[in-house]
């Protein structure tokens, strides 16, 4: 970019400004004395005040910098909310471009004796630790804080990394009074600008002159070293001033059946989209995600890994060997990579250094280097199989193309009937079955020519639950049944894993206490390696006071333990979908042998209930016959996601699963 030449471009002058002045270090006895947040009682926490100022750094010997200067004052309200006396501060310090904190400076603020007493962070509060290789994490964690404290922190980072503004955060899991950010960026960079969210920002753009003194070395004629002369001057130039505020944004809360958060998050992010430097090309940075993809697929440790073949050559033409359709010889392979390899747990695009022939030899690798030697091996069978790029839910989606947008990489095999999902890195994995970290929306395949498309990663096909009892009912209020439960697709593979995870006796003790305290006997299980098969699994169980025995007339509940009871959604309203992950089905079967000497006087009403655009139903049948009670109940969810606009739908149906289940079988004795 030729910076060094462009050294007369500047350090910025500071000005602070804000509509509403807040002074580090100066609070008011009011909000020391707060006992709780005004507009949200119920907060253990909130952010009296924040503000941000970013702005650009020259230096001729090392370039260009991004200054970020950012003033936090929180108020502590009760010991639930002790977690923000310690700030996070984020850093990345991968290679050259390691970010700096400095200028750490705060108070803890505390009524004593009815007067306000501060206590300053001391050095011994600051600690700076490494995450991985490529972050590190400054802790600051404030002293004397207590019920009622206010805290007043500041700090400055500098990154050398000047084309990337890191995205600016105005909603927080507690309520935000007021958030400013002041972002001033000289004329030579230009940005785009992204938001997310459901709360707006006010955001004003300006143009302000600039004028700044600039020092800097020349070297004699000839160029030699230790001989320089130390000159100045004065620039004058433009800068393109952002401000942002916000003011009583409401806590964000992590609520049930929600993918990532942070999608939701109503924030600001800008992307370098070009730079106009004098004397110098427009250059312009902005990608498409099909630039995006093919820049991706150009780098040797993703496309390059992909073209090499000789060092699994021999064992794939052993193991396709006598195989003739494509689909026995993807599910082969697919089934080798799967026993052979062993993920690290690392996620990311592209292969090690070391690159996938080591991570091959060693039988472990990273998420690349398993499912790019997937590729490469269906590939070399004379297959249709490329690359899919994942953004996992962790890493949320996307605002804009960029290649931090992926993260992860899977197999797309396309057959006769359509484009199949591969994961290699689970060994319960299963075609079209990926793991809920992999289930996020949208991915994109990239082609051997470059060229790429959008794929769907949502699973198409329901997962099922379907169990079916068989329940005698004992004169003294106990139960004793017979239980058969099938899983199938996702189900069946999130069962895989967490069972895996531990012993068949701890298994069978979350299950009996999920279960509201059954006692389980003869418990077998079909299918757990059959990967192709549902999950099976059966068992007998005894439950004391199972139902209730009144005036000599027995009224239980006909779904028993399985008896939804709880409505998963509280809020009054919601502003982000919920998402489950994939369609799914719970289909229960239950048989009630009635004891000798009743009868039934009533059982409930049967009823269906239907979400607007089949999004879902539920149905409940009961009927009795003989010395018999038979119920079939379904709920299923068409969908993986249900948009915010339908939550209140959503809410209601839960309501009338919850009351119709809640209704009781009445027996009557002859």
């Amino acid at each position: 970019m030729g910076l060094r030449l462009l050294f007369l471009l500047l350090l910025v002058q500071q000005t602070v400004v804000g509509a509403k002045e807040v002074k580090f270090g100066k609070v008011s006895k009011e909000e020391v004395s707060a006992t709780q947040h005004a507009m949200y009682p119920g907060a253990n926490a909130a952010i009296l005040h924040k503000n941000e100022w970013v702005r650009y750094n020259y230096q001729y010997e090392t370039g260009w910098s991004l200054v970020r200067e950012v003033h936090y004052r929180i108020k502590i309200y009760n010991r639930e909310g002790f977690d923000w006396a310690t700030l996070q501060v984020p850093l990345y310090a991968g290679g050259n471009n390691r970010e700096d904190i400095s200028g750490v400076k705060g108070f803890t603020f505390n009524i004593v004796d009815g007067k306000v007493v501060d206590t300053k962070l001391k050095n011994d509060g600051v600690f700076i630790e490494e995450v991985n290789e490529y972050r590190s994490k400054a802790s600051i964690t404030m002293p004397e804080v207590k019920e009622g404290s206010v805290l007043d922190i500041e700090y400055k980072i500098v990154s050398p990394m000047y084309w990337s503004v890191d995205e600016f955060k105005f909603q927080y899991n507690i309520p935000v009074d007021y958030a400013q950010v002041r972002l001033e960026i000289p004329e030579y960079f230009l940005f785009k600008q992204y938001s997310r969210g459901f709360h707006p920002i006010k955001f004003d753009q300006s143009q302000e002159n600039r004028s700044m003194n600039v020092s800097y070395r020349s070297s004699d004629q000839m160029g030699r070293l230790g001989r320089t002369t130390h000159k100045s001057g004065t620039l004058n130039f433009v800068e393109n001033v952002y401000t942002m505020e916000v003011s009583n944004i409401p806590a964000l809360l992590d609520e049930k059946y929600t993918s990532n958060i942070d999608n939701f998050r109503s924030s600001i992010k800008f992307e370098l989209a070009s730079t106009r430097f004098p004397n110098e090309p427009f250059k312009n940075y902005s990608l498409t995600w099909e630039d995006v993809a093919k820049s991706i697929y150009d780098y040797d440790s993703f496309g390059g890994e992909l073209n090499r073949k000789n060092y699994f050559d021999k064992d794939v033409d052993q193991i396709i060997q006598g195989l003739s359709s494509d689909s026995e010889k993807a599910m082969a392979l697919f089934q080798f990579v799967k026993t052979k390899m062993n993920w690290d747990n690392f996620v990311g695009v592209g292969c090690s250094s070391q690159g996938i022939r080591k991570a091959y030899k060693e039988g472990k690798g990273n998420v690349a280097e398993i499912n790019l030697m997937l590729t490469a091996m269906l590939r070399y069978a004379g297959l249709n199989a490329n690359p899919v790029l994942v953004s996992t839910r962790s890493n949320g989606i996307p605002l804009f193309p960029t290649s931090d947008g992926f993260n992860y990489v899977v197999s797309g095999l396309q057959l006769d009937n359509g484009l199949i999902l591969l994961d290699a890195t689970e060994k319960n994995a299963f075609p079209d079955v990926l793991p809920m970290r992999a289930l996020n929306w949208f991915g994109r395949l990239i082609r051997e020519d470059g060229t790429s498309r959008e794929v769907n990663l949502m699973p198409k096909t329901k997962s099922l639950d379907a169990i079916m009892l068989s329940v005698d009912l004992n004169e003294d209020g106990s139960i004793q049944g017979r239980c058969r439960q099938q899983y199938t697709a996702n189900n069946a593979f999130i069962f895989r894993e967490n069972f895996g995870e531990g012993s068949e006796d701890t298994y069978l003790d979350e299950l009996e206490k999920r279960y509201g305290d059954l006692e389980i006997s003869d418990f077998k299980l079909q299918n757990q390696y059959e990967l192709s098969k549902p999950i099976v699994q059966t068992f007998t169980y005894t439950k004391e006071s199972a139902y209730e025995k009144i005036a000599g007339k027995l009224y239980l509940s006909p779904l028993f333990h399985l008896t939804t009871s709880e409505n998963p959604f509280k809020t009054e309203k919601r502003e982000f979908p919920v998402y489950y992950g994939y369609p799914w089905a719970d289909k229960y079967i239950i048989t009630i042998n009635i004891p000798e000497g009743y009868a039934v006087e009533s059982v409930p009403e049967p009823i269906a209930v239907a979400l607007p655009e089949n999004l879902g139903q539920f149905k409940y049948n009961i009927s009795a016959e003989n010395n018999m009670i038979n119920a079939r109940v379904e709920t299923e969810l068409n969908t993986p996601v249900i948009p915010a606009d339908y939550y209140l739908d959503l809410k209601e149906f839960y309501a009338h699963i919850i009351k119709k289940e809640a209704e009781k079988v009445i027996l009557t004795k002859l």
